[in-house]
Order: structure tokens, then sequence, then C-alpha cells
């Protein structure tokens, strides 16, 4: 329903936007907000597009008289009154949106349509929860998930019974004449705050059906989900013409769905297919081990077993080369070479990203003792007390579940430039190098150079690299990238494209601020503008 006094500006709403193409129908308008009171009984809308200030009654008390009366919908506010009385009181009403007017088709049809994809959220989670509710047949299930989990992490024994005979007794869909294989989605934990559902047995029920009713016409419904531990497995038969790539498709329709009615990111690692449901053990710790790429390659979202991917019987803590990388990057801290013992720790990451054999838990562990060493580099060289004690605390806590290589790599190097920052904030700086940070903050998105800048300073420019590295611990040309870095923060956050902002802190090429912005926060520019975005 469109409330709005103007006219001109109701009937444009309703004739410039196709709303058939978006399956919205315009089922009344109306010019003050009683003639729109008056309507609700018989029209019902599911959304109210409406006007503030209007005769006879306003949109807020049209609103709030709407909500008195028991009816249900998503309200979206189109006004030109810029004022915070106005907004307070649409946020006590629950309003969906407060839009502000002179307002382009594109912004209504986008808040619309925004208020469309919730009530088709809630329609369906209430499905869900009907479903749920109504589920008889649990008992079974229960024997099913119990026996099929015995199943995945054991292989075939006497003490779990004649597996061929039981798949008919607690009636699952798979067939054992006919190859099968494991497939595992992974949900990432630290959405959990922002799960939709807060009922856990909801959200796993709700997963389940989601999971099934995307592949089902892939496995030709001969296909069982359930949930094991925090991964949710799926066991379905495959017929003559299986193919990864034609798999693919509804792998990323069950990404897609995961998103859309969860918000929900995940992982999914797909097993090779198995002769019998003898082996689905076998296949089960396939999908389970081909998941556990995703700590390497965080931009995709599944996974398919090959024989390659079989596991290297490789341990960290042997390797010689790793070792000496970290002897490097110890010494260059105690020597007070910050900027050489970053460089160390970008080779050491280098080095860890390319031998992809060695598991999660081994490069987590050998991080957590590089933060060890550095706490006790700290405590000997400081009496300052420490201001990002928590935070180190909490990355810390952080380290042995980090899910991904990128998140392990930027907590470390979080943690690095903080005890650098810390350490070299200390002690008073030559009044040379006072001089230098100066015009660097002043021009730093201009054509600086070390030459430029010793000019200025009247020094030559191999004693002002000299002093940097003595007063800073950090080479000049380390330092300006790192307070261009730290600009770039704050104009990404504004939602700047990237090549916008590095243009405007120095940057002529994008490709060079991307690689520069990552050695020095452990993530892209893109990839921390998501994350400010989640966080939001």
């Amino acid at each position: 329903m469109v409330v709005e006094d103007e006219k001109t500006i109701r009937e444009g709403i309703i004739s410039t936007i196709d709303w058939d193409v978006h399956n919205i129908k315009i089922s009344a308008e109306a010019s003050n907000g009683e003639e729109a009171l008056n309507l609700m009984e018989s029209i019902k809308p599911d959304i109210i597009l409406t006007d503030i200030q209007m005769p006879k009654m306003s949109g807020l008390t049209f609103i709030e008289l709407a909500k008195e009366n028991g009816f249900s919908f998503e309200a979206i506010i189109l006004t030109g009154y810029e004022d915070f009385n106005y907004a307070k009181h649409s946020i006590l009403l629950n309003v969906f949106d407060y839009i502000l007017k002179p307002a382009q088709p594109t912004e209504i049809l986008n808040a619309v349509l925004k208020a469309k994809q919730k009530l088709e959220q809630k329609k369906w989670m209430d499905e869900q929860l009907n479903l749920l509710e109504h589920y008889t047949d649990k008992s079974i299930c229960l024997d099913k998930v119990e026996t099929l989990t015995k199943w995945f992490h054991f292989q075939e024994g006497s003490q779990f019974g004649n597996r061929v005979e039981i798949i008919p007794k607690l009636k699952m869909k798979i067939n054992n004449n006919q190859p099968l294989h494991v497939g595992m989605v992974w949900l990432t934990p630290q959405q959990k705050d922002q799960y939709i559902i807060d009922d856990y047995e909801l959200l796993k029920f709700t997963c389940m059906n989601i999971a099934a009713e995307t592949l089902s016409a892939y496995y030709n419904n001969k296909l069982e989900v359930i949930f094991d531990q925090n991964a949710l497995v799926w066991v379905g038969n495959i017929n003559d013409s299986h193919h990864p790539n034609k798999l693919k498709k509804f792998l990323d329709q069950l990404v897609e769905n995961f998103q859309i009615y969860l918000k929900l990111p995940i992982y999914i690692g797909v097993g090779d297919p198995k002769e019998s449901i003898t082996e689905i053990h076998k296949s089960y710790l396939e999908a389970q081990h081909v998941l556990d790429e995703q700590y390497y390659h965080q931009e995709n979202n599944f996974f398919f077993h090959k024989k390659e991917n079989d596991p290297v019987e490789k341990q960290i803590l042997h390797d010689k080369e790793l070792a000496i990388l970290e002897d490097e990057i110890i010494s260059h801290m105690y020597n007070k070479q910050y900027d050489s013992a970053l460089d160390k720790l970008e080779s050491w990451l280098s080095y860890l990203e390319e031998k992809t054999f060695y598991h999660k838990e081994q490069v987590n562990l050998k991080a957590f003792t590089l933060i060890v060493e550095m706490q006790k580099f700290v405590q000997g060289n400081t009496l300052t007390k420490i201001e990002w004690e928590v935070d180190l605390i909490n990355w810390i806590e952080q380290m042995p579940s980090m899910r991904t290589f990128d998140d392990m790599s930027s907590i470390l190097k979080k943690i690095f430039q903080n005890v650098f920052d810390i350490l070299t904030a200390e002690k008073s700086i030559h009044r040379t190098v006072q001089r230098a940070q100066t015009i660097i903050e002043e021009r730093y998105n201009g054509n600086l150079s070390l030459e430029s800048v010793a000019n200025e300073v009247f020094v030559s420019s191999a004693y002002l690299s000299s002093l940097f590295k003595q007063e800073l611990g950090v080479n000049f040309l380390d330092y300006l990238h790192q307070y261009r870095i730290s600009q770039a923060k704050v104009l990404l956050t504004k939602n700047y494209k990237v090549y916008e902002v590095a243009n405007k802190i120095g940057y002529n090429d994008e490709r060079h601020f991307s690689s520069t912005f990552k050695k020095w926060t452990g993530i892209t520019p893109s990839q921390f503008q998501k994350k400010t975005k989640i966080a939001k």
C-alpha cells in the first residue's frame, strides 16, 4: 500500500517502477493515514510505504494505530523531513526503513525488495517451525542419526550389525546396491551471533531441510542428511552419469540457499564414491579432509576429494627452513630491527601458504608459539602498561580455532604491528625524524621520496634512512607505507572504491596498493571493507 498526500509523487511511485517484474502487487493507495487505516481490514498489505506529514492523520500515527489493531506488516517511511524526533518515533514503531525525499525509484524499490525478502524469510521459517512441531517419526530419526554417525566414524564391524539389513529397517532412503558418497557442510562459527534462528534444534532441522530440498534432485531422492557434531553431513546414491561438474551446479545453489534463508556462509567437502555402505567411513574421512583445504583457499566454497589430496605425513616441527625463518624473526626483534622482522614474518607466512600439506592445527600452533615469543620480548623490553593487553588475550584465545590462513595471518600481523608501535612510541624521537614525520603526515598523498624529504630536513638521504631505522625500527619507506595504510583504513570504512582510496593516499597503481595493504594488515582492502561492514 502506498500512502502519500501528494498525488504526483504517489502516482510516480506506482507507475515508474515495474512492480510486476519483482512479483509485487500494489494492493491499494491512500492520500492520508485515516484513509489508509480504513483500507487495512479489506486489503491487509504486507508492506506499507508511507509519508509522515499528511492531512487528517500522519503516517506515524497510522502505523501505530494499525499495529495496535493487530495488523502485521513492514513499514517504510518516505519523507522530506530529516527530523530526529521522527526518526526516533520510527525506531520505536520498529519501522523497516526510513527514506528521505527526493528519492530515486531504485532506492524505493531496493527498500521494498529488502522488506519483501524479510517477509518471505519469516514465512519460510514459520513453515520450518511448523514442520518440526508436527514431525512424528522422531524415534526412527534418532536411530537413523545414531547409526549413520557410527558408520561415518568407524569401519564396518560386527558390533554395529549388518548394514545392508539395517538400511530398510530404519527406512533409510539410500540404496546399498548403488554407489554412494558423503558430503560435509561446515557452518561458520563466527557467524553464531548473527544466526537468524535462536533455537539450535530448529536451526539444525532447517539446515537439514535446506540441504535435502536442494540436493534431492541430483541424488533422485536417495539421500540422507544428518547433523554430526557441528557439521551437516549427507550420504547419497549416485548413478553412472555422476561427475563433480554436474554436482557443482547443485552445490552452488546450496551455498546460495544458505545465504538467502539463513544469511549463513558455508563450506563444503565431498568424498569419493564408494561401491557399498561398508566403505562409507572412507568417503566421510575424504570429505572431512578436503574441507580443511578451505584453510588455505578461503575464496572457494566447496572442495572435491582427489587422490593427490590424500594427507602427506609431514610434521611442521621438523621443517628446518621454517625454523630458520623463525630464528631470524626473533633475532631481528631483539636487535630492534622491526622492519626486517616484519619482512621475515612475511616470508614465514608465504612459505607456509605454499606448503599447503601442513594441517591447520599445526600452522595455528606454530603461530601461537611466535605470539608467546612476542610476549616474552615485550615483557623484557618495556616498562609501559600495555594498553592492548585485553586485545592480546582475545587474539591468543582465537588462535587455536582460526578457520582460515588469512584469519591467522591477519591476527599475527596485528600483534606484531601493535608490539612495534608500543616499543617505538616509548622513547623520544630525534628532532630530524620528527620533522620528517610531520612532512609525511601533511603530504602523504603526494609524490614523497626519501631523497625529497631528506632535502627538506637538510640531511643526506643515507643519514635520514639510518635515523629512521635507529629511532623507529623501520626504514623511511616502510613508515610512509604504514602511515598511508592507516589513512586508507579510514577511507575504506567510508565506502570509497579501492582504486579511489589508492589514488587519495598516494598510490597510482591499485595492485601495488593492495599488495602493500595486505603486507601490513594481513588482508586485502576488499576483505577489510567486507569485515568492516559485517562488524557494523
